[in-house]
């Protein structure tokens, strides 16, 4: 006789979510069935691809003859070698075409100037040398511009390779960013106006929030992707998204409002958003695949770990408002070197102030996307908005998870905690790892549930 198989619940459809229904649902040994609970039917009273890991991107129309161009990926999910091992290795595996687009990270400080012009121009993926010179510095400014970013740079990188940021761990303490930017004596010009913008394109918060990050974090990043290249995936995520989805069983429109164990079982209860009838039923796993205030709100036993972890709201919006964009800057990129049959060079806008950073980048379909917009955008020229909600870090939410998905098991007070896997209740997610919230921390927290259940990672086994 046959042995059941086990009725698995992944709630959430975004990366971390869908991975994890994949890999469970194709089980060399059959062992799982899984539904799939997704709340979103709809963005702004347009049928999408309903899965939410593509929800919020956008198929940029031509405004000439309203044929569709190109998918625009909202927000924009690069990512690098070095760091997202996991993620490449299943693209490989799924053959997921990803290229390495010439990215150009022009630096600004917003004022009441309605163009600022660019402080700083770096060149990305090419490591241009010399850097571009900003039309608005003279040579002998620009040259000691460079010599002092040159020294602050190689400073910094020196000091992540050599100086570890305190950790509560090994020292008892959990050091920020703020703090080890002040032990390592890195200049605050330097950090103004080069560290942080830069970094806050990763991050997508303000400036406070990002040094208040754990200085761990920043620096294992800036460790491993030290003169790494960037790549996009060619068509976007939805074919990553297509790949995960195919013969899925998932319930959308619906709202899980409770997650709660019943004796060895669990219990998902939820909402119709469009009748409104409460459902629940009993499944032998649930996987959570949201961000930490939605687990507090259904999952009673992280209500309170869960208020530890920061979030903010991240707005992103395709435009045509080319006014914030210096025409004089235009002529600096034809000065990139290319080699032959390269595509141009997309220019990215990193205009701050003394709080945050947005960013604009120049997409190749002639538009605009100003991620974390702070200079006004004329509404005339909007074509499109998506909101998202960004998990960020702190030194005490880097304990939190830690606690949560730590491997080892202390006898003291801790102990009573509630851990991940504990009663059948699993947590994914780019926040669910001891690292800076990125796509590779959703692979490795759904790895961490298929070796919990004894379930072959198939990307893994091919790149081993």
């Amino acid at each position: 006789m046959s042995t059941p198989r086990q009725q698995v619940a992944v709630i959430g459809t975004g990366m971390a979510g869908l991975v994890t229904a994949y890999i469970l649902r194709n089980d060399p040994q059959g062992r799982f069935e899984v539904e799939v609970f997704e709340k979103l039917i709809s963005i702004r009273g347009f049928q999408q691809d309903k899965l939410s890991l593509d929800s919020a991107s956008h198929t940029l129309t031509d405004p000439n003859n309203g044929e569709k161009s190109e998918r625009l990926d909202l927000p924009m999910r690069a990512f690098a070698d070095g760091y997202y091992e996991s993620l490449r290795r299943m693209y490989d595996y799924f053959g997921i075409t990803y290229g390495s687009p010439r990215f150009i990270y022009a630096l600004s400080r917003l004022s009441n100037t309605v163009q600022p012009s660019p402080h700083y121009i770096h060149s990305s993926n090419n490591h241009q040398i010399p850097p571009l010179r900003p039309n608005g510095l003279t040579w002998a400014n620009w040259l000691i511009e460079v010599c002092y970013l040159a020294v602050c740079y190689y400073w910094f990188t020196a000091c992540c390779f050599f100086v570890t940021p305190k950790t509560a761990e090994l020292f008892g303490e959990e050091e920020t960013l703020h703090q080890y930017v002040d032990r390592i004596r890195l200049p605050q010009y330097y950090v103004k106006y080069y560290l942080l913008p830069l970094m806050s394109s990763v991050t997508t918060c303000s400036h406070e929030a990002l040094m208040d990050f754990p200085a761990i974090d920043l620096v294992d990043y800036e460790r491993r992707t030290f003169r790494q290249k960037h790549y996009t995936v060619l068509g976007g995520v939805q074919r990553v998204q297509t790949r995960l989805s195919k013969g899925l069983n998932y319930t959308l429109g619906a709202k899980v409002t409770a997650v709660e164990n019943v004796g060895a079982k669990v219990q998902v209860s939820w909402t119709n958003t469009q009748d409104g009838k409460s459902n629940s039923r009993i499944f032998d796993h649930v996987i959570l695949g949201v961000t930490p205030d939605v687990v507090g709100a259904i999952f009673q036993p992280l209500r309170s770990a869960m208020a530890a972890m920061p979030t903010t709201t991240v707005q992103s919006i395709v435009h045509r408002d080319f006014s914030k964009i210096s025409d004089a800057s235009r002529s600096i990129w034809a000065q990139v070197l290319l080699d032959s049959g390269e595509s141009a060079p997309q220019p990215i806008h990193m205009r701050s102030n003394d709080e945050a950073t947005e960013s604009i980048h120049e997409h190749p379909s002639s538009a605009l996307i100003t991620t974390y917009p702070i200079a006004p955008i004329d509404p005339e020229k909007v074509v499109y908005a998506a909101t998202f909600t960004r998990v960020l870090r702190s030194a005490s939410s880097r304990q939190v998870v830690n606690r949560i998905f730590g491997e080892s098991r202390s006898t003291d007070e801790k102990s009573q905690l509630w851990r991940n896997g504990d009663g059948n209740v699993w947590l994914v997610g780019g926040w669910c790892w001891d690292g800076m919230v990125m796509l590779e921390g959703c692979l490795a927290s759904a790895t961490r549930v298929a070796n919990a259940l004894d379930v072959e990672v198939p990307w893994m086994k091919a790149s081993s």
